[in-house]
């Protein structure tokens, strides 16, 4: 178990150094304000709107099938397991999409939209269409499936098992549902670094973010996943194997309320966005986290957010030569999760060959350790943990790869729910 970590071995120091050498593509430091990481609770307007809060997003090859793009997101973080009739329906006034870029810049070229209809909770499940198209508005597959229904059976009695709908025609798949958070990170010792940086900047006390030794403030919790899994044939650019993910979750600009529920109308506009891990709450004031997440990937290649950057992370006493490698990753061309189509993803619970995935150009895999990557590229490649290595329980290892959700306690004194706030 992680929480059983008590020491920084030689091999994990050995191979955080040998990650920081390679993980230009891995940003992420802690922001002015609050963390909230990975993007759960990242800007004022999403503490206020937990339907369009993307909690993480995740992009990989299928380790049984390297053929297949898995695009994972997870919204509406901190489910608790009592609550799931009331809180396990997914918004059918949000489109929930993932941007693809495949010509090497910061403009997105295709889009793998998902949109649910409206849910009631308590026993009933959604439909969801999801659809992929490209920028002329071109739709090039579609299909709909249910989601997966949530009961609050106490335990012993299982989860239900994921519902997966296969597109026969494009062999895309689809899981809406309920699972436990596969999101890591001791979450207070994040947040006592982040003040340390503010309080003395360019001198943190990087002592903090291990100081509880490996207590996940995720575990034990559940969310909501939208996930599709698509023949990488069909996002592939003309001239390069590298593909770009950002996951942005949308609304209309018009919001009516009728008989107590919202319709939207008018165009999509951006409510939340992700694409490397961290961005938002690591290194955007709190003034402008709104902003952020309403704004593009090629209002980042303009530079608007690069001061703030460069600023958050020289509190953080990044030197010059590795803010100039994480301004490669998230700025320059768009902070855009990159996948290379050709780094091949094996192994249990998603993929797990220290050879691909996040800082690889492979994606994020969901046992990737983000947090101690990114740490360590902005202590300047010296070794960084929270001391939190793996999620609270094991992942599938077939799509879509979450675990089950933690279902209610049964009757009793004082039962271990899990959490480890």
């Amino acid at each position: 178990m992680k929480h059983h970590h008590h020491t920084l071995p030689n091999s994990r120091s050995h191979r955080l150094s040998l990650l920081g050498a390679g993980a230009l593509l891995a940003l992420a430091s802690l922001a002015p304000a609050r963390l909230q990481a990975s993007d759960h609770i990242d800007s004022p307007t999403i503490a206020q709107d937990r339907g369009s809060d993307i909690a993480d997003m995740w992009a990989f090859l299928d380790p049984n099938d390297n053929s297949q793009v898995v695009l994972l997101n997870s919204t509406q973080g901190f489910i608790v397991s009592g609550e799931h009739f009331g809180m396990v329906i997914f918004d059918s006034n949000i489109r929930y999409r993932f941007e693809i870029e495949n010509t090497g810049d910061a403009k997105p070229d295709l889009f793998v939209d998902v949109t649910y209809t409206p849910g009631l909770g308590r026993l009933t499940t959604q439909t969801a269409t999801i659809k992929l198209s490209d920028a002329n508005g071109n739709i090039l597959l579609g299909f709909t499936g249910p989601t997966t229904l949530a009961t609050q059976e106490p335990q012993p009695q299982p989860a239900p098992q994921p519902v997966v709908t296969l597109d026969p025609q494009s062999g895309a798949k689809f899981f809406g549902g309920n699972a436990d958070d596969p999101f890591f990170l001791d979450d207070t010792g994040a947040n006592r670094f982040v003040a340390s940086s503010l309080m003395n900047p360019g001198h943190p006390d990087t002592s903090l973010l291990g100081f509880r030794r490996g207590r996940d403030t995720y575990a034990g919790f559940n969310t909501l996943i939208t996930a599709v899994s698509i023949p990488a044939s069909y996002l592939r650019g003309a001239s390069t194997s590298v593909i770009g993910i950002n996951a942005v979750t949308q609304r209309r600009t018009n919001q009516k309320v009728t008989d107590g529920a919202y319709v939207g109308k008018g165009e999509w506009v951006n409510v939340d966005r992700e694409g490397n891990p961290l961005v938002n709450n690591g290194l955007i004031p709190a003034t402008r986290k709104n902003e952020y997440n309403s704004a593009s990937t090629e209002d980042d290649k303009r530079g608007r957010f690069r001061n703030d950057l460069i600023t958050d992370l020289q509190n953080f006493g990044t030197d010059a030569a590795h803010i100039n490698q994480i301004l490669d990753t998230i700025q320059r061309n768009g902070d855009i999760l990159r996948l290379d189509l050709n780094v091949p993803n094996s192994g249990p619970q998603g993929g797990n060959n220290p050879d691909g995935g996040f800082g690889h150009l492979g994606g994020r895999r969901l046992v990737d350790d983000v947090v101690d990557i990114t740490f360590t590229l902005i202590n300047n490649s010296q070794p960084l943990t929270d001391y939190v290595d793996a999620n609270e329980v094991p992942l599938r290892n077939v799509f879509p790869f979450v675990a089950d959700p933690t279902q209610p306690f049964p009757p009793g004194d004082n039962p271990d729910d899990h959490t480890r706030q």
